[in-house]
């Protein structure tokens, strides 16, 4: 049981054992082994959470705008990292809490179905639909002309994507 429990700190999601025995996930990895790794992961973890805590609320959010710009920019994937990042910089510093609530909630989605959301290639689902964060992203999305190797260069250049 606590071979589970640390794969699912590792892992995050519980739903990625499903199928797969402990050992396929970390091979040659002992059951001690595994525990030491999600031990060190709370303490890492609990460690955050009190620095966090520290923080007064005025650096508080000025800490999580950031990380949500970087997240932006950091998707892993160009076309998303250009249009979640440039949105991000211009957007995200002016954002009410209520929107930062709902830009997390965007960013918790994965790049390929945000950019398939965006583009309208997929419909939104349901709990994405009514959120006004949405709605600007895929408005600014409409608005931007990256398509041409300066145009990319200048947003990429005023966006700090480098």
């Amino acid at each position: 049981m606590a071979l589970r429990t640390a794969l699912r700190l590792l892992h995050g999601n519980a739903g990625v054992l499903r199928g797969f025995s402990e050992r396929a996930i970390l091979p040659g990895l002992s059951p001690e082994q595994v525990q030491r790794i999600a031990d060190s992961d709370a303490r890492l973890r609990n460690r955050h959470l009190q620095i966090e805590g520290e923080l007064d609320p005025k650096e508080r959010d000025e800490v999580r705008r950031k990380r949500m710009i970087y997240r932006s920019k950091q998707r892993g994937w160009l076309e998303a990292d250009l249009l979640l990042g440039t949105w991000a910089t211009k957007n995200v510093p002016t954002l009410t809490e209520q929107e930062l609530d709902e830009y997390e909630l965007l960013l918790k989605e994965e790049t390929i179905d945000i950019f398939n959301y965006v583009s309208g290639k997929d419909p939104l689902p349901d709990h994405l639909k009514n959120l006004s964060v949405m709605k600007k992203v895929m408005s600014y999305a409409l608005t931007q002309n990256m398509m041409g190797p300066e145009a990319y260069k200048k947003e990429k250049i005023g966006s700090n994507l480098t």
